[in-house]
């Protein structure tokens, strides 16, 4: 294998806090409203969990604690990812895995030592850099020793530690079985939240990338198979959003050339590596192919197109750089092609690059390939055509807190949903601050109509409804 050209880089931009920023407001869009592959039903995910939509906006019962969901060719069968908070240290273990949760059982009966030599737990886990990590620990010394770890701790110490609570997360396989969404096969658990679900060409795998907690910093790459159990490790240090090739064989991805620490913005590699083997069983390849480098961050945004094309997101700068000259640079697309220019070619004209946002962060290919839809942290929609350039306004951008966090999604190939807007009446905010709207090339239909006021408000971001 050669050497990384771009891992020998190791200069790292510091982020300047207003780009720091708009990034992360962009990490804030999420898939709240996704349609299967033949366009008859939608999955709809608000902060309490999902219901699936029919053509017309109507909506299922409720599957709880569901945050994230990918289709299945067959627009029956879905995966989704789902969580469950528990104070109870077995299944909390078991998530971790046996090495992890070893480890820290470990680092747990070190400071339990150390209480009884007179130590204070807020100094002794000063150090501790996860404040999962932390909580973890506190989960496991309380169900231990209970009342003689309260006589070892400050009353504000005991409160915190008494009403911990961890997050597991699942992957599971789930189905519509008539009104119902019922699940099925675990694919994974962990303790990191799943970011991102792809679905490979023909539902011979998945791939999701999750947080790695509690020990690490960071994202991971991970595999399993479809109805299978267990998953495999590919990448550590990855962005968000992967993709795989055409002949599902291969995943598409960002990695850091260094550690993937989160406070700065170090240089990134694009990757293709092979995960499936001839027989399209699970063989991640040694090897791994290295296409570009570009300046990193967890938003980096991977899609293969079937004509061989990759296409991610990335600031385009020049080393060295200013934190003040950094904080206004926009991103920008690009696209690569080893099979016929190995060059990468800028997809957005320079003169459109106001039109769009400042981060590329969110983009969908339409299905048809010939079209880019583009959604922003305060509700901007925007439409690129690839043949010309050309860049179509859907909405504009609201305030800095209209924050409507349902991002846009394609249904079919010119016709794409998006969270439209209320309008101010009299200058007072609407009591629904947006609506589910479907749009078939200029014409747009209602589908949250019939929605209750407190699924729309869960719909488009409010953490608590009225």
């Amino acid at each position: 294998m050669k050497n990384n050209p771009f891992g020998k880089m190791a200069t790292r931009v510091l982020i300047a806090p207003v780009a720091l920023m708009l990034l992360l407001l962009a990490g804030g869009l999420e898939k709240r409203l996704v349609w299967s592959p033949d366009g008859s039903h939608a999955v709809v995910i608000t902060d309490e969990g999902l219901y699936i939509s029919d053509a017309e906006g109507k909506l299922s019962a409720m599957l709880p604690n569901v945050y994230a969901a990918a289709w299945l060719s067959d627009s029956r069968q879905l995966v989704i990812a789902r969580k469950e908070s528990t104070a109870k240290w077995n299944p909390i273990a078991q998530a971790a895995g046996a090495e992890r949760a070893e480890a820290l059982i470990a680092d747990a009966e070190e400071i339990w030592h150390k209480l009884q030599t007179g130590a204070k737990w807020n100094l002794l886990t000063m150090s501790v850099s996860a404040d999962t990590k932390k909580k973890l620990m506190g989960v496991y010394l309380r169900e231990r020793y209970g009342d003689a770890l309260r006589a070892k701790v400050d009353v504000g110490e005991w409160d915190e530690i008494s009403t911990s609570k961890i997050d597991v997360h699942e992957l599971v396989m789930a189905k519509i079985d008539g009104e119902k969404i019922v699940a099925g096969t675990q694919l994974y658990e962990g303790l990191g939240e799943v970011m991102e679900v792809r679905i490979a060409p023909a539902d011979r795998a998945v791939a999701f990338v999750t947080e790695y907690k509690p020990d690490k910093v960071g994202l991971r790459l991970m595999l399993a198979r479809v109805n299978g159990s267990g998953a495999t490790s590919v990448a550590e240090h990855v962005t968000a959003y992967p993709d795989w090739t055409p002949d599902g064989r291969s995943l598409v991805y960002v990695q850091a050339s260094g550690s993937g620490t989160q406070d700065v913005m170090e240089l990134g590699v694009l990757v293709r590596r092979e995960v499936l083997n001839a027989e399209f069983k699970i063989a991640v390849a040694d090897q791994k192919q290295e296409l570009a480098g570009l300046a990193l961050t967890e938003l980096n945004r991977v899609r293969c197109l079937k004509d061989g094309r990759i296409i991610f997101n990335a600031v385009e700068i020049q080393l060295p750089v200013a934190n003040d000259d950094f904080s206004d640079e926009h991103e920008q697309l690009f696209a690569i092609d080893q099979a016929r220019q190995p060059t990468l070619v800028r997809l957005i004209p320079r003169k459109r690059m106001e039109d769009l946002p400042q981060s590329l962060a969110f983009f969908e290919i339409s299905p048809d390939e010939k079209q880019i839809l583009f959604g922003d942290f305060n509700g901007a929609v925007s439409l690129l055509t690839l043949a010309t350039g050309e860049v179509a306004q859907i909405q504009q951008g609201g305030k800095k807190d209209d924050n409507l966090l349902c991002a846009p999604t394609w249904r079919a190939t010119g016709e794409f949903s998006y969270a439209k807007r209320n309008p101010e009446q009299d200058g007072k905010k609407p009591a629904r601050a947006a609506e589910a709207v479907l749009r078939t090339g200029d014409k747009e239909k209602v589908l949250s109509t019939t929605w209750s006021d407190e699924v729309n408000h869960r719909l488009f971001g409010q953490k608590s409804f009225p």
